[in-house]
């Protein structure tokens, strides 16, 4: 998997439009929490990850589907399912639907 972490000013309007979507889905679970993001430049895609110890990262493909993953699951176990098009549906991160 080749990522490059990205920064403000090295994002391209098309990453930084992805991250978007990713941190706003992650933050309707979890507010507020702390993200690093990179490019998967061989995927056309970004990886959002919590930078901590059990800690969780969502895929994000140009067609802006996504795939969340739990740290449990191995990151290349992780990155041949978003290849293979497991993705998850967004409607999962809407805290009212688990009510």
């Amino acid at each position: 998997m080749t990522r490059v972490e990205l920064t403000e000013g090295a994002a391209t309007p098309g990453q930084r439009r992805l991250v978007a979507i990713g941190t706003a889905l992650l933050h309707r679970v979890w507010p507020g929490i702390a993200l690093r993001t990179f490019t998967l430049t061989d995927d056309d895609a970004v990886l959002l990850v919590q930078p901590v110890r059990g800690g969780v990262s969502l895929f994000v493909a140009a067609d802006e589907s996504v795939m969340f993953y739990a740290s449990s699951v191995e990151p290349g176990a992780a990155l041949e399912l978003f290849r293979s098009g497991e993705r998850t549906d967004p409607a999962r991160f809407d805290p009212e639907e688990e009510a």
